[in-house]
């Protein structure tokens, strides 16, 4: 029997290997989940940047419609700023909604009839 005056001293808590165990199962998980995170990140990154081309193509469809005394060309290569500033001038757009989510530059190029971002 115990004594009255006797308490149990044994502390309760995690030990060092079930910690480190732990540690070790996160290390693992986060280097499973960092790499597909980056690659999604990137993959958002060139949609973003096609739907922006395909807004900035219709927006030039629509000025050439509208000012056809001054068309924006559309042969393959790359576009003006000169072109892109028409559009903000006629109200399309602001400037910033031009930038491409690739390079955040406003560089957009035509290529068999579609705008694509200049990387």
């Amino acid at each position: 029997m115990r004594s009255k005056g006797k308490r149990n001293t044994k502390k309760r808590g995690f030990t060092l290997i079930e910690v480190l165990i732990v540690v070790v199962i996160l290390g693992v998980l986060a280097a499973l989940v960092i790499p597909s995170v980056t690659s999604a990140l990137g993959d958002a990154k060139s949609e973003a940047a096609e739907a922006r081309a395909s807004q900035v193509l219709t927006m030039i469809t629509r000025y050439n419609q509208f000012y056809p005394a001054t068309p924006i060309a559309t042969a393959d290569g790359a576009i003006s700023a000169a072109d892109l500033a028409k559009l903000v001038t006629a109200g399309y757009c602001t400037a910033d909604d031009l930038n491409n989510q690739l390079t955040d530059t406003q560089a957009w190029s035509f290529s068999g009839g579609k705008v694509i971002p200049t990387p």
